[in-house]
């Protein structure tokens, strides 16, 4: 056999971008690899070129001009790919981007693989005056490929593409592209790698979509999307109306409005999240392969209307949800890169022959360890703007709560409650007498404190730890997801003020404590101890002890581990399971270890807040258990997910009680022999997802 052969397709020189050679006619073999190029002529794709990319039963269609897409791919006989009403590959030439509705770009979308970015990559967004910002899914996708090769590798039996493709604009930002695509003559597919690099001496942001389209054979009534979903949520009003089906494909019905629903997915321990396309009757399916860890947001888009209309779907791994970009940003959803840095893309596509697809549908599924999916009927806060404008709807309804209407329930002594709830997004305070005194939007939070002067020390988004004033006007800030961090997954779930100022700040996905300083710098980062490593879930809340030790609640591990100052394991707890099999969920029916909380008592002992364990235990340096509430301990009331822990000065426990729907209350104190005297219930404010609270003494 030859030595690997490497044919240009686009040369680009360095400075100039000019390539000197651009071949249009190449057709080029090795054994089973073969690789082609040809230009289109007539219509819409006047100019466009199609290269070929053959190993063994394996064919892929590149289009350079396309942002490098990929138009169609045949694996073992089976095309994928749709038949969009566009009629492509349409030249970039005739793709109005700038349109003033900002839809232009649907124009040329016809691609089995479309990428949407790099500077955005959801729907339009505009100024407040109208003016678009931001068009529909963004332009890589209609740009030019500045270069381009094929490497034909007979002796490995490998053909791999690399090209690059740069969005830069002057002033603003330098963005570069560089693909590398491999076929196998072994394999029933095609995997790639984007790295997108900041070619600017300033640091920028953008944002990453693959738009996976997929219509017949593989979709069709009866087919299936198989996928370890974590939570799903209904993108607005019409998709709502399909959540109860959101896995299942009906046939094709002209007029059928689009559904996307947004998702997250559980991805295995080394961060490798997937997805199957499962044809009708399970007679094949697609597999779709990405790094959750750069990749975190997936959109399910299904367009069921007309065959003539484009009956497709679309899986689409992301590093956000498409919203408009302006609220991707308000939710913390954008890459930061630093100059010079970059941020790779792993994906794949594989075919799944029928005898296959049973085991491939466990394998797919296990990383969900069992949990059901966390599914949403309506549109949530944080999640897309329809939620928002949905929240901002009940924030007006509530301007009569902030003059009267009483919307939380307690009993005992009232107490004035600052509480935050994750699926709605939202921090308020109520007053003892149960009116909202004020409300705030606000991201994903799992922590929450009130500090000496008043102030309150929150995160907004998984990774942004803010101080908030009096007047709710933020005076300190860190970022998680940037410095070190940039470009890799990272997610905050404890943080805490220390007494010269700093805060400790606990990272998820780095497995690590940092001890920021009020310019924010990093003065000190301590190892953690991950055996189960997941970044949203290496960690819940932490805590320091009165001995300068801190205790980490190591969610996914199921275990309390206390650090010295060094990062030495000086003692940890293992949650038991008494006897017990693991349920998936996150309500009343489930079951398992993931703790959410853990702090040292005065007489040396640790409360545990259980997580799905439903519920508190107090345990000895010994590691016995001496006190323990269960979920069914309070007549009338059924616990949940246990989330912060308190042990009050009068010996009584406080504990927040989140997933156990409407009729349970959220916060519960109980006395020593489990006798409650206080609660708080607020479902108007506040949703099934609130895990933070402060509580106020009269």
């Amino acid at each position: 056999m030859s030595e690997p052969r490497m044919v240009s397709i686009i040369e680009a020189h360095e400075r100039t971008g000019i390539s000197p050679r651009a071949h249009t006619d190449i057709d080029v073999s090795a054994g089973p690899l073969a690789v082609r190029c040809r230009t289109l002529v007539g219509g819409l794709a006047e100019g466009v070129r199609m290269v070929e990319l053959v190993a063994g039963k394996t064919r892929v269609w590149l289009l350079p001009d396309r942002g490098l897409g990929i138009w169609k791919v045949n694996a073992a006989g089976t095309e994928w790919g749709w038949q969009s009403p566009v009629r492509g590959p349409v030249h970039p030439g005739f793709v109005p981007l700038s349109e003033p509705s900002g839809l232009g770009w649907l124009d040329g979308f016809d691609e089995l693989v479309a990428r949407c970015g790099l500077v955005s990559n959801g729907a339009p967004d505009f100024t407040p005056e109208g003016r678009l910002r931001y068009g529909l899914h963004g332009r890589v996708a209609n740009l030019p490929a500045r270069s381009l090769e094929v490497i034909l590798d007979e002796q490995a039996g490998t053909l791999t593409a690399r090209g690059t493709v740069d969005e830069t604009r002057f002033h603003f930002h330098a963005l570069r592209m560089t693909m590398n695509l491999t076929l196998s003559v072994e394999r029933h597919g095609v995997a790639w790698t984007d790295t997108v690099t900041n070619l600017s001496d300033r640091p920028t942001s953008m944002q990453m979509l693959y738009h996976v389209n997929f219509g017949p054979p593989l979709l069709g009534a009866g087919a299936e999307v198989v996928a370890p979903v974590d939570e799903i949520v209904p993108r607005d009003a019409v998709a709502a109306a399909d959540i109860a089906t959101w896995n299942r494909y009906d046939a094709p019905r002209p007029g059928r409005p689009e559904d996307c629903h947004y998702a997250r997915i559980h991805p295995r321990g080394d961060g490798a999240a997937a997805a199957l396309l499962v044809a009708a009757g399970g007679k094949q399916a697609a597999r779709l392969s990405w790094d959750s860890r750069t990749l975190p947001c997936f959109a399910l888009w299904k367009q069921q209307g007309g065959e003539a209309d484009g009956y497709v779907t679309g899986l689409e791994p992301a590093t956000n949800f498409p919203n408009p970009r302006s609220f991707e940003e308000s939710q913390g959803r954008v890459v930061t890169l630093p100059p010079r840095g970059e941020i790779t893309f792993s994906l794949a596509i594989d075919h799944v022959p029928g005898p296959n697809v049973a085991l491939a549908r466990d394998e797919v599924l296990a990383a969900a360890a069992g949990q059901a999916p966390r599914v949403h009927a309506a549109p949530q806060s944080g999640w897309s703007p329809a939620a928002v404008a949905r929240a901002i709807l009940l924030m007006l309804s509530l301007a009569a709560g902030l003059s009267g209407t009483t919307v939380a329930e307690q009993t005992g002594t009232p107490r004035r409650v600052i509480a935050a709830d994750d699926s709605r997004r939202t921090l308020a305070a109520i007053a003892p007498d149960g009116k909202v005194e004020w409300k705030r939007a606000n991201g994903a939070i799992h922590d929450l404190h009130l500090l000496p002067d008043g102030h309150l020390l929150i995160q907004d988004g998984w990774t942004r730890v803010l101080e908030l004033d009096g007047d709710g006007k933020p005076v300190w800030e860190y970022d998680a997801a940037g410095g070190d961090n940039a470009g890799k997954p990272v997610e905050v779930h404890a943080f805490e003020r220390l007494p010269d100022g700093s805060t400790m700040v606990v990272e998820s996905g780095p497995a690590r404590i940092v001890e920021v300083t009020r310019d924010g710098k990093v003065r000190k980062s301590t190892k953690l101890v991950v055996n189960n490593p997941a970044v949203h879930s290496d960690t819940r809340n932490a805590r320091r002890t009165a001995a300068g030790t801190i205790l980490v609640a190591h969610e996914r591990d199921g275990v309390v581990r206390e650090y010295d100052r060094d990062g030495k394991v000086v003692w940890e707890y293992d949650v038991p399971l008494f006897g017990k099999e693991p349920k998936p969920g996150h309500g009343p029916e489930a079951f398992g270890d993931q703790l959410y909380s853990a702090v040292r008592l005065a007489n040396g002992n640790t409360l545990v807040g259980t997580g799905n364990g439903h519920s508190v235990l107090e345990v000895t340096p010994a590691k016995e258990i001496v006190w323990r509430l269960e979920q069914n301990d309070l007549p009338g009331i059924t616990l949940a997910w246990v989330t912060q822990v308190w042990r009050l000065p009068n010996g009584n426990t406080r504990f927040v009680n989140c997933h156990a729907g409407p009729e349970n209350p959220q916060i519960i104190e109980v006395t020593a022999e489990k006798k409650v005297v206080w609660s708080f219930r607020d479902f108007e404010t506040f949703g099934d997802s609130m895990p933070v609270a402060i509580v106020f003494e009269p």
